[in-house]
């Protein structure tokens, strides 16, 4: 096959919705049906099928009329997208049909499914040798693959069974390469990872297996074993038998702490950051410069050997922490990455990466900073602790036993990066900032001072390669017009690279004329290379054609870390991800993007600058302005389909006062949405600020839209938080421009409960305000929303009779909406406002009413909490046995950490009422334990409470008054209804408490 064949050789991807492309350019597939004969060709492997059996596999035993016809024009239509250039007449190469049978005649390598299986095959091969990290990025590579739901929406009985068998493919892919993990000793997210799978596919037990080790290895035994019951019971349900010999022998090594759990095989070698779908042992994120490429530090060899031999140091002596400094430009990053993965070896468990923004308007405070870093270690949202104090805490736990190196690059200042620093002995810490006086206690300093002459034009010919030859004074001319910045000399060498007619002296030549062009520019004093270095930026810029030219500065705008395709598409009002693509490489080509990771693009700081000037004196106001409405529209869009997958019958999209012009990311199921949700928090929560801060008026209804719809996906979670300061501005903008509604849904944001010290009664006041207005503007949305959170907000706060009718009217009209989960849960409430109204008959009724129809399939995602609020009001109705099943199944079923925390303190209390002291306090130190990590004030108060009240009976009233007193205190600041209960026993069991120290 020819060079020009096997370039434009097709592309199919099956591993997800069907497709394919040709040099990345999508094919025209055609409807459902067509791509499911594509498809069910492509799967058979070039093996030729009959007519009838291609019939029969599109649609089974019942054909249309036309079954034929309609075939042969499927067929027909899809050989002219797959051959384009084909003369009618002519022989097809790719789908022949010879007498009765059709076949497609396509290399293995251009189907991702056969490249799925070969990368398996040889993985298994791998373990088979006893060559665990090769298996092991064999298997991240073959699940690199996927896309989603293969096959997605394709319809026949032969597309619905080979989905079933690749998505089984895919599972067993993901078991394996835990398994690898766990033999390696890169089990670092594990438990997180593995959790999810396990939810996913609860009757797989190799999944649950994998998972009790997990577990175990992390020291969390109880947890471990409380896997392999809530797995005998699942087994027991579905199929009526117990677990099988993988399983069991899996809890017996749990039982027995089997030292072999703990004792990997090896260490494991550095894996692509792309290519695994489970526990990632090199998390990469916005520092990177490239996709795992290590930056060549060509012409600063001696300073690279100086920064890599800073970072190593003998065993048992203090873990390094160095930082480089140097002015914008001077290549501190570049020398950082290139230090971090050359000294990899020695880190085992990963290069953790961190971009701290400090050079930007606003850099990285240590909440979000603290927040991604715990989620390159595995921690989930839910599990997401309250609370800076306390983020710090788990960090460094998580980092006390590893040798990772953490690179915290452009820190703003000391105290930005101190919170940041591990303190574990085994860890490495790089740091790189632009202020010379960024100093850390202990650290190794070195200056990365601007390159001489003779360095950069070592770094210019490495970077150019051959487009460099030629006279020497030309290298020296262009190295001096880049003021010898290594910046500005990646920019000059990008475009020798990618303009072969160039020379050297041309560039040199264009370089001096910018210089001129480029003196008004700056005012006041600027470093001796600023000029320079956008003068080379000038030269690139002026060679753009316009559309590249136009995107460069537009995506600019958007104060948000980094941006993929289909964000950049939206910008620039392109109808596809794929129309982008283009667009984004030239600019990379050309040196005026980076890319931090896969998919990810960015401006660097100086470039970012210069781009917005550039927009400053081309683009009109309106132009800039719409640039930022349309990427707000499409997070907008993709937080809708996110919502949609996680509570497909949410109200909140039905509501939307912003009319969407953009259907955004493509998520194909939940945990995608998740994912999604994780990766975009800080640009939504940048880019919303950046709007409503700009003053453009049509920006507040999808700013507040968003708003609602990001508050459901982050309620329960440290998120949530978060939200606070954009829903204030959104507040401030309406009421500056009277939209009483945006300033209703801002408000019921701002409203929402939040732990630590908050307290109920200011929800309630918050969330009353936001009714009148949500009345006055006649949003339904807002006052359904509100009116059952006010109902659940006056239930904590003591007061059912003002809940019910709340609450009631709240069920009521979600019921109308069609959201069945949501009233489930409305509905769950009102018994806990029935038991407090002393309706034991009533509160049962609801209760059990919500419960049952919670256990319906399509309900699952609501039964955690409905069998939460029934344990709850079954133990208030003295009921504690019938609790304890409840709160026992869901602690079963549920995965968020802080409602498992709440469950364990619930069911604390009902082992009290059933006289079992020593399962009360158990109970209630696995609450504890739980919310030590999370800051939920509520929770800490419940489990202190049951642990007080079941001491005395142990013996203990000395400790049970100290957990009582705290209990109190804690519940009093929130405005529990639960303190005056606690209140009442103290001054009951010990009557001088206050005069002792109670409040």
């Amino acid at each position: 096959m020819s060079g020009d064949e096997e370039t434009q050789r097709p592309r199919f991807h099956v591993l997800g919705p069907v497709r394919a492309d040709m040099d990345g350019r999508p094919l025209p597939l055609g409807s459902p049906e067509q791509r499911a004969v594509l498809a069910i060709l492509l799967l058979r492997g070039g093996r030729p099928l009959t007519t009838n059996q291609l019939v029969e596999a599109l649609w089974g035993g019942r054909p249309p009329s036309r079954a034929v016809d309609t075939l042969n024009a499927y067929l027909a239509r899809l050989r002219a997208a797959l051959e384009p250039e084909r003369t009618p007449g002519s022989h097809a190469r790719l789908l022949v049909s010879e007498g009765d049978g059709h076949a497609l005649r396509v290399h293995p390598d251009t189907v991702d499914a056969a490249v799925f299986d070969r990368h398996r095959e040889a993985a298994e091969a791998a373990r088979a040798a006893g060559d665990l990290a090769g298996a092991y990025e064999h298997l991240g590579a073959a699940l690199a693959l996927g896309e989603g739901t293969p096959l997605s929406a394709l319809p026949g009985p032969y597309a619905e069974r080979e989905r079933a068998r690749l998505a089984d493919l895919r599972v067993a892919a993901q078991e394996d390469l835990f398994a690898c993990a766990l033999a390696l000793g890169r089990d670092a997210g594990a438990v997180a990872a593995l959790r999810t799978l396990a939810a996913e596919h609860p009757l797989r037990e190799r999944t649950r297996a994998l998972l009790m080790h997990a577990l175990h290895r992390a020291g969390r035994q109880a947890e471990a074993l409380a896997v392999f019951t809530d797995a005998r019971r699942a087994l027991e349900r579905e199929r009526g038998r117990g677990p099988g010999p993988e399983l069991t022998r899996m809890h017996e090594q749990v039982l027995a702490r089997d030292p072999a759990l703990t004792t990997p095989a090896g260490p494991l070698p550095a894996a692509a950051p792309d290519a695994a779908a489970g526990p990632d042992p090199l998390p990469w994120n916005d520092a990177t410069d490239a996709a795992g490429a290590a930056p060549d530090p060509a012409g600063r060899e001696e300073l690279a050997a100086r920064v890599r031999d800073a970072l190593t140091v003998p065993a048992g002596r203090p873990a390094p922490v160095v930082v480089l400094t140097g002015p914008a430009g001077a290549g501190t990053t570049d020398l950082a990455l290139h230090a971090a993965h050359a000294l990899h070896a020695r880190h085992p468990d990963g290069l953790i990466t961190l971009d701290l923004r400090g050079d930007g308007p606003e850099p990285l405070d240590t909440d979000a900073a603290l927040d991604r870093l715990l989620h390159a270690l595995g921690v989930t949202d839910g599990a997401l602790p309250e609370g800076t104090a306390r983020r710090t805490a788990l960090y460094r736990s998580l980092l006390a036993e590893r040798r990772a190196l953490l690179l915290l690059d452009d820190a703003a200042g000391t105290g930005q990066v101190l919170p940041l620093l591990p303190g574990a002995p085994g860890c490495a810490v790089l740091v790189t900032g632009r202020a010379p006086d960024l100093e850390v206690p202990g650290a190794q300093h070195l200056e990365v001072s601007v390159p001489e002459e003779k360095e950069a034009l070592a770094m210019l010919a490495a970077l150019a390669g051959d487009t460099a030859a030629g006279p020497a004074e030309a290298a020296r001319a262009v190295v001096t017009a880049c003021g010898t910045l290594p910046l500005a000399l990646r920019v000059a060498a990008a475009r020798l690279t990618t303009r072969p007619f160039l020379t050297p002296a041309d560039l040199a030549a264009r370089l001096r004329d910018e210089r001129h062009r480029l003196e008004e520019l700056h005012t006041g004093d600027t470093h001796p290379g600023d000029l320079a270095t956008e003068a080379a930026f000038r030269v690139a810029y002026d060679a753009l054609e316009p559309e590249p030219a136009h995107a460069f500065r537009i995506l600019a705008l958007a104060d948000v870390p980094s941006f993929d395709a289909a964000s950049a598409a939206a910008v620039l009002e392109l109808p596809r991800a794929a129309d982008a693509e283009p667009l984004l490489a030239a600019l990379t080509a050309a040196g005026l993007l980076t890319s931090p990771g896969p998919g990810r693009h960015r401006h660097p700081v100086l470039l970012r600058g210069f781009a917005r000037r550039q927009s400053e004196r081309t683009d009109s106001p309106p132009v800039r302005d719409a640039a930022l409405l349309r990427l707000l529209d499409h997070h907008l869009a993709t937080a809708v389909t996110a919502l949609l997958r996680v509570r497909p019958d949410s109200p909140v999209p039905r509501h939307l006062r912003h009319r969407l012009a953009t259907t955004g990311h493509h998520l194909p199921d939940a945990p995608a949405a998740r994912a999604w949700l994780h990766d975009a928090h800080p640009h939504l929560l940048a880019l919303t600020g950046q709007v409503l801060d700009l003053d453009i008026p049509d920006a507040l209804r999808p700013a507040a839209d968003l708003l609602t719809v990001w508050d459901r996906l982050t309620t329960g979670t440290a998120r949530q938080r978060d939200l606070e300061a954009p829903a204030r501005r959104a507040l401030e903008r309406a009421r500056q421009w009277e939209d009483d509604a945006s300033a209703a849904r801002a408000l019921r944001v701002l409203a929402a409960p939040r732990f630590g010290p908050d307290t109920y009664e200011r929800a309630e006041r918050d969330l009353r305000a936001c009714l009148r207005l949500a009345e006055k503007a006649g949003d339904p949305l807002a006052l359904t929303l509100a009116s059952g959170e006010l109902g659940v907000v006056l239930l904590s706060l003591g007061r059912p009779g003002d809940a019910l009718p709340l609450l009631v009217r709240a069920e009521e009209h979600l019921r109308a909406e069609g959201s069945t989960t949501s009233a489930l849960e409305a509905r769950a409430h009102t018994g806990r406002a029935y038991i407090g109204l002393g309706r034991a008959e009533e509160a049962l009724a609801a209760v059990n009413e919500a419960t049952e129809a919670a256990r319906e399939e399509e309900h699952a995602v609501v039964l955690p909490a409905v069998l939460h609020l029934a344990g709850r009001t079954l133990l208030a109705a003295d009921r504690a046995a019938t609790a304890t099943d409840r709160l026992r199944e869901a602690l079963g079923l549920e995965t968020d950490p802080r409602r498992t925390a709440l469950l364990w303190a619930h069911l604390a209390h009902c082992r009290l009422d059933q006289r079992q002291h020593r399962e009360a306090v158990t109970a209630a130190d696995r609450a504890l334990e739980a919310e030590a990590g999370l800051g939920d004030a509520y929770c800490r108060g419940l489990a202190l409470a049951a642990r007080g009240r079941a001491l005395p009976a142990l013996g203990e009233p000395r400790i049970a008054l100290g957990c009582l007193r705290e209990a109190y205190d804690v519940l009093e600041r929130r405005g529990a209804a639960e303190a005056a209960d606690v209140r009442a026993l103290l001054d009951e069991e010990f009557p001088d408490w206050r005069a002792t120290g109670g409040a």
